[in-house]
């Protein structure tokens, strides 16, 4: 439920919170999105969507898991960024929320022209698991601010609890963030939006 509240505040916060905006969402940029995604070897099909007014979000997740029993998940998140915020800001204000919930591990940095971050989410009374956010954004002309996120849950195993935190951080981010840092940074890039011109 934390995880999910940390999400839904940046969205609040990155988001746009336009009145003449929010009248005209027929109009707004719509993501194209696929109906499934190869990653790492694997596939991903859509299986939820979520409409936060001028954010939506499209989560996939392997043929036989689902919302609620999953390994690992795709999420793309589509802000039509009405405020024209930039990366520098939005990695700001994700930041302060981080902070301001309890986030411990994470980090964001921009490089040729995109927003990097990624989250380790340590278990708590409500998840078991340890989770790994990674994931790449970009301001796409005509469209917004997309973003491209994987996530994979590490069990809690007898290895990991002996590991020291600092060791246990290290270990996270050599075997999980960096491999999928490494591979979202070399992916193709081709997300469009098209304009529904219903009046």
């Amino acid at each position: 439920m934390k995880k999910y509240f940390i999400f839904v505040l940046i969205g609040l916060l990155t988001g746009c919170v336009n009145t003449k905006h929010v009248e005209n969402l027929e109009k707004r940029p719509h993501l194209v999105v696929p109906k499934e995604i190869n990653h790492n070897a694997k596939t991903y099909y859509l299986k939820a969507q979520r409409d936060l007014g001028s954010m939506s979000r499209y989560i996939y997740f392997e043929k036989k898991e689902t919302p609620t029993n999953w390994k690992s998940e795709i999420e793309v998140l589509h802000d039509v960024n009405a405020e024209k915020r930039s990366l520098e800001e939005r990695k700001k204000l994700r930041e302060k929320v981080y902070n301001n919930t309890g986030v411990e591990h994470f980090q964001l940095f921009e490089k040729d022209h995109s927003l990097y971050s990624f989250v380790i989410y340590a278990p708590s009374a409500q998840y078991n698991n340890w989770q790994v956010n990674v994931a790449k954004g970009e301001n796409v002309e005509g469209c917004g601010f997309v973003q491209y996120q994987y996530a994979l849950k590490i069990p809690k195993t007898k290895k990991l609890m002996n590991m020291g935190k600092v060791k246990l951080i290290g270990y996270l981010k050599k075997y999980a963030v960096d491999k999928e840092m490494q591979r979202i940074s070399s992916m193709e890039w081709n997300w469009v939006c098209k304009v529904n011109n219903k009046s």
